[in-house]
């Protein structure tokens, strides 16, 4: 990976190829890489460059107004969340201010698609992921999907802003990525706001993904809180990876732990109070 981002950060045609193939996180990770390292007018190249063979396929038919909505939404995402990132080096902004992108564009998307569940619905079943009677059951509103596809989105925009993140780390500032990321701690007033309107959406079945958006930088922070304990204990490798695995087989139990964990952490400063002990 570190051959990787060296390739990206030797010229800007390097940066604008690997953009431009559109390879799953890779791209846009290299997209926030440059934004990273050299500020908002590189970075604003690069993303104009990323954009044109999503804009020439979606133009020419060969995808829809939602694949290609969402395919624009994830680039400026990872944009403004690396260029937030660069100027303030505060997770808990970037978490922020990329949800509200990603919100924002999933949002115009459905606007000027007429609505996202059709499209969504078809792909799905195209994909064989479910009977059509089952889809429609899990995605039974417009709410639903929107909420779902801002999810998804916001996750894999964040995943590439952190590949990103270490690259970055590891070219120019070895160690520096993990430093950081174990300092992550929100504000009680927007983790009090989060858990708030996550409890909301889950008494309100059409906002449920809309409430796990809410919640998303809580569970990051969780997250990073975990990290932090596993690396101040030397306790290895082994708790991070039953973290993670965990994630994937009881998901939702888990954010709810970590969410709560992150809440209690903002009030009550975990990291402080153990380093006193």
């Amino acid at each position: 990976m570190r051959a990787l981002a060296e390739f990206i950060m030797r010229g800007r045609v390097r940066a604008v190829l690997t953009t431009m193939v559109g390879i799953p996180l890779i791209s846009p990770a290299a997209l926030a890489l440059v934004s990273l390292r050299r500020g908002s007018n590189d970075g604003l190249m690069i993303f104009m460059w990323a954009l044109l063979p999503v804009v020439i396929v979606g133009g020419s038919g060969m995808e829809s107004l939602m694949t290609t909505g969402i395919s624009v939404t994830q680039l400026a995402g990872v944009l403004a969340g690396a260029l937030v990132l660069r100027s303030t080096r505060s997770w808990v902004a970037t978490l922020v201010a990329t949800l509200a992108v990603m919100a924002a564009g999933i949002m115009l998307t459905s606007h000027f698609n007429g609505g996202l569940k059709a499209d969504m619905l078809e792909g799905m079943e195209a994909l064989g992921i479910a009977p059509q009677d089952q889809l429609e059951q899990m995605m039974s509103s417009e709410a639903i999907v929107s909420g779902a596809l801002t999810f998804w989105a916001s996750l894999f925009a964040v995943t590439a802003l952190v590949i990103a993140r270490w690259w970055q780390a590891l070219l120019y500032n070895p160690g520096g990525f993990g430093q950081e990321f174990h300092q992550l701690r929100m504000p009680l007033p927007v983790a009090a706001v989060g858990m708030l309107l996550w409890v909301y959406c889950l008494v309100n079945p059409d906002y449920a993904f809309w409430g796990v958006v809410a919640a998303f930088p809580l569970a990051v922070a969780g997250i990073a809180l975990i990290h932090w304990l596993v690396a101040s204990r030397n306790w290895g490798r082994g708790p991070l990876v039953a973290l993670y695995v965990m994630l994937f087989i009881a998901t939702l139990p888990l954010v709810g732990f970590l969410c709560g964990l992150a809440l209690i952490d903002s009030w009550i400063d975990i990291r402080g109070r153990l380093a006193k002990n």
